[in-house]
Parts: C-alpha cells; structure tokens; sequence
C-alpha cells in the first residue's frame, strides 16, 4: 500500500467516506505528486473525466461503463507521461494509487452512488493539495 505522510491508502475512505486521515494523505500524495514532476494538467484530464461521469448522473448504465474504461485511460496517460519525461515518477504513483480507489468503487453494486461521490472528492482533495503545493500546468 502507498504511504504519504504515514498514512497508508484505505480503501475504507472510497467505500465509507472521507476522513481527516484521508485529508492528510491527500496533502501528502499532492505535495508528492508535485516534487515528482506530475503536472496540475495531468491531474486536471482524469479530474475532468470524473466530473463528467459525475454530471451525466452515476446511476445511469452509460456513465458505469465511462468509469470502468477510466482504469485503463489512467495506465495510458501515466505511460505516456513516463514517456514524455523518464524522470517524472509522479505519473506511475498516480495511476497506483488511483487504480486503488478506482477498485474501491465497485460499480454496479450496491451503494456504487456514494463511492464514486467519496472518489470524486478523493481526487478533488488531491489535486487542491497539489496546486497548493506549487503544482504546475
């Protein structure tokens, strides 16, 4: 399991909701991400996504199966950002942990609604403690 700031990833913060030690990760993970070279516009195109599936309404079958396909859109974009860039390891840190959550959801189950609801703000907490880090377009 992935570790910033001590605290390891629980899929418990997807499947139960967010908690202060998931806030803590996430300062970690986005201060992490930066010092690794992994850009706000990285973030921002899975983020964009997310919000996406999220607006065209989770309980609908066609936004289910855009998540699903999510996972490998994410191996994609992190090979080609090691590609781009061999020193920026930001990128395979990124899809590790996200694949994490992405698991955690389980679409097509009960009270998949809430999970991706807790993986949108998961990720939004990422990308803000990025940005905050000094993270760059």
């Amino acid at each position: 399991m992935p570790a910033y700031n001590r605290i390891e990833f629980s899929k418990g913060w997807i499947e139960s909701g967010i908690t202060d030690d998931c806030i803590i990760f996430a300062e970690g993970f986005g201060s992490h991400l930066e010092r690794n070279r992994f850009t706000t516009s990285q973030i921002r195109n899975v983020f964009g996504e997310i919000k996406r599936i999220q607006m065209s309404g989770f309980d609908k079958q066609e936004a289910k199966t855009d998540f699903l396909l999510l996972r490998p859109k994410m191996a994609y974009a992190a090979k080609r950002a090691q590609d781009k860039d061999r020193q920026a390891t930001g990128a395979a840190d990124f899809e590790q942990v996200m694949k994490l959550a992405h698991e955690a959801v389980k679409a097509r189950t009960p009270n998949d609604t809430v999970r991706f609801k807790n993986f949108c703000d998961f990720i939004e907490a990422i990308l803000a403690y990025h940005k905050a880090a000094g993270g760059r377009d």
